[in-house]
């Protein structure tokens, strides 16, 4: 399998789930044979990436495999930007979140929440792409 420039070594990808997925478990899933891991979601919100916490858990260009780096958001410039922090920290795929159901994520209008908005994911992903030479991906739900 493919994404963009990169060869995945199979179809196992480790999905990134929130307060699960951080780099010592994507180390972890990638030597026990996962083609791909995923971070674990990141705001497009910039007054958070300034913690600490966030600015560690922004840092992919140590880690093995494939860098792929999850953004959730509904501002078109912000994941733009967000997308473009990330690719700077090492992320080799930007994957936009649109699936995640949770409630928090869902008041923002971001994940799920995007699917009932066609016209501002079709923007947010305009946005994204331009702004990052690396593939886009995106996560979606069903049900």
């Amino acid at each position: 399998m493919h994404i963009g420039q990169f060869q995945l070594a199979n179809r196992l990808i480790a999905a990134p789930m929130a307060g699960v997925s951080d780099s010592p478990f994507r180390t972890l899933c990638h030597d026990m044979g996962a083609g791909m891991t995923v971070s674990e979601m990141l705001s497009y919100n910039p007054e958070v990436w300034r913690s600490d916490k966030l600015r560690l858990r922004m840092v992919h260009s140590d880690e093995p495999g494939i860098r792929a780096v999850q953004i959730a958001g509904s501002d078109p410039d912000e994941m733009a930007a967000a997308a473009r922090i990330n690719t700077d920290f090492g992320a080799q795929i930007i994957d936009i979140n649109m699936g995640c159901p949770a409630k928090k994520v869902n008041r923002k209008m971001a994940g799920s929440a995007l699917s009932q908005y066609p016209d501002l994911v079709k923007q947010i992903l305009s946005a994204v792409v331009k702004a990052v030479d690396v593939p886009v991906t995106l996560k979606i739900r069903t049900g």
